[in-house]
């Protein structure tokens, strides 16, 4: 019986330290009195509902758990084509407009909003969360905030911003520092490095509102902005042409006409045809 015991307690002891116990005590008296049967008894009880609660308390972390993994990233894609104009807000506030013939990616994770701009304009009125900042990726550059409204626009070679509250940070990839842009003035990344800002007048009407603001823009740059509009396709300017700045604030709802009067102040002709427009010297 003793051996049989023995065994139990190897087995059991280190569960039920209170068995080893009164083992013990059975060892050298010979017997347990009625009262000390009665205590193991309760002893035991209490012993087996902590081992109860414990397993509880495992099985409800096990429940747990699996929401303390962090949450997958929220991604979207959005597209529009020549003409077409498109409003979307986000999960966290955030309002997107985009421009016509636009295409970019979003992508939302627990430490970073993040942007990427493949092609066209869109404008960002951006709600504040200092925990996560929101970056716009639009070719060699990129805009950084934390909340802000300012609107991108991204050509070849080129991204232009334009900040029309609170500031941004813009970069060119190939720069060790960003330049800060405050609202009323647009910063510009060409060819990966960003350039000086320049001032416009951030209460004028808008590109949504069919108002165009450049300064020394590209002539090439121009007509892939005015072909996000429906109608007649403009063909890409000759080389000697591309290169050509434009500055002025121009309506864009007429790109026929718009073309005509700079052809008239910059030297250059257009001829249409029914289906496009072509540039030439």
């Amino acid at each position: 019986m003793i051996r049989q015991t023995d065994d139990m307690l190897h087995a059991n002891g280190k569960n039920a330290p209170e068995l080893a116990e009164a083992l013990a005590t059975w060892r050298e008296r010979g017997r347990l009195s009625n009262e000390e049967v009665r205590a193991l008894r309760s002893r035991r009880r209490t012993a087996g509902s902590v081992a109860g609660g414990a397993s509880a308390i495992l099985l409800a972390i096990g429940l747990i758990q699996p929401s303390l993994r962090p949450a997958p990233d929220r991604t979207a894609t959005l597209q529009t084509g020549r003409g077409e104009t498109k409003t979307v807000q986000l999960v966290d506030g955030t309002t997107l407009r985009l421009d016509g013939a636009t295409r970019l990616s979003v992508r939302y994770g627990p430490a970073a909003r993040d942007v990427t701009l493949a092609g066209g304009a869109a404008f960002f009125d951006v709600t504040h969360d200092p925990a996560r900042p929101f970056t716009v990726h639009a070719g060699d550059g990129a805009v950084r905030v934390l909340g802000t409204a300012f609107e991108v626009d991204r050509t070849a070679g080129r991204m232009e911003v334009a900040v029309y509250r609170g500031a941004v940070r813009v970069a060119g990839y190939h720069d060790t520092r960003g330049k800060w842009v405050p609202a009323g003035w647009r910063g510009k990344v060409v060819r990966g490095h960003a350039g000086p800002a320049t001032h416009f007048d951030g209460q004028a009407k808008t590109r949504d509102q069919g108002w165009l603001d450049v300064n020394e823009l590209r002539l090439a740059d121009l007509v892939t902005i005015l072909n996000r509009q429906a109608g007649p396709t403009i063909l890409p300017p000759p080389v000697a042409l591309a290169d050509l700045p434009i500055s002025g604030r121009f309506r864009t709802d007429d790109p026929q006409s718009l073309l005509h009067a700079l052809g008239t102040s910059y030297g250059f002709t257009i001829v249409k045809d029914k289906d496009s427009i072509l540039l030439s010297e």
